[in-house]
């Protein structure tokens, strides 16, 4: 059964592969560093990492400050559902980033 947050990533993934990005969904299972955004993604060169909310949700603190190392480091880091998200990733690529 999936988990409503699944049906957001779903839809992120989706627009992802539209976008020609490469991406993976780490899987940490208690092992490597905790807070490790949901996506791990590179585009055109740029490292991306992506936390997937479910509408209503906020990142927990130990995921804000995994974005803000991402963000220190050059990356980007966005979070939201897949509204959100798709929104921001349109708005930093606009035309697919073509």
């Amino acid at each position: 059964m999936k988990s409503p947050e699944s049906f957001e990533k779903d839809k992120i993934r989706k627009h992802l592969d539209a976008i020609n990005a490469w991406c993976f969904a780490p899987f940490m299972a208690g092992f490597g560093k905790s807070g490790v955004p949901d996506l791990v993604c590179c585009y055109r060169t740029m490292f991306l990492g992506i936390e997937v909310k479910r509408p209503g949700k906020n990142p927990t603190p130990i995921q804000e400050r995994r974005m803000a190392e991402i963000k220190a480091r050059g990356g980007i880091a966005i979070w939201g559902d897949a509204e959100s998200v798709i929104a921001q990733l349109k708005r930093l690529f606009p035309n697919g980033g073509v």
